[in-house]
């Protein structure tokens, strides 16, 4: 099993290319898993048969194939049950988002030390600047 990376996370949280959305009879297309989440919620339970069955599950084979979350592609593949299905697919893009985050926190905190570093560097030239222009 690979590690999640903030990178990984961002990457299956996105948005699918416009030709792999997945498309639901009625017209809807579903670019993501918070849309796939919600669009599970207000789907009719006939639909939802069309796509989930004991021989098929075409919600799992999108989540594996394109959003590339092969973890949540598993724990969905036997459900046959719209709503723990949507349980376990919100469960996930929250531990996404959260580890999707730590990212941003990184960055924050190298452009911190970066700053810092800058600070001190400016200060210290200057001074060394004052000292040589004394002693000539």
């Amino acid at each position: 099993m690979s590690v999640l990376t903030p990178e990984k996370a961002l990457k299956i949280l996105d948005d699918a290319p416009e030709q792999h959305h997945f498309r639901l009879y009625m017209g809807t297309n579903i670019k993501n898993l918070k849309e796939l989440a919600e669009a599970l919620e207000i789907m009719a339970d006939r639909s939802f048969s069309h796509h989930v069955s004991p021989t098929k599950n075409d919600f799992s084979s999108w989540i594996k194939e394109v959003v590339g979350d092969h973890q949540l592609a598993d724990r969905v593949s036997g459900m046959e049950s719209k709503k723990k299905m949507v349980k376990e697919i919100r469960k996930r893009v929250s531990s996404l988002e959260k580890r999707s985050s730590e990212h941003a926190l990184l960055k924050t905190d190298y452009m911190k030390l970066g700053a810092n570093d800058f600070a001190v560097g400016i200060v210290v030239g200057f001074i060394i600047g004052v000292v040589i222009a004394a002693v000539m």
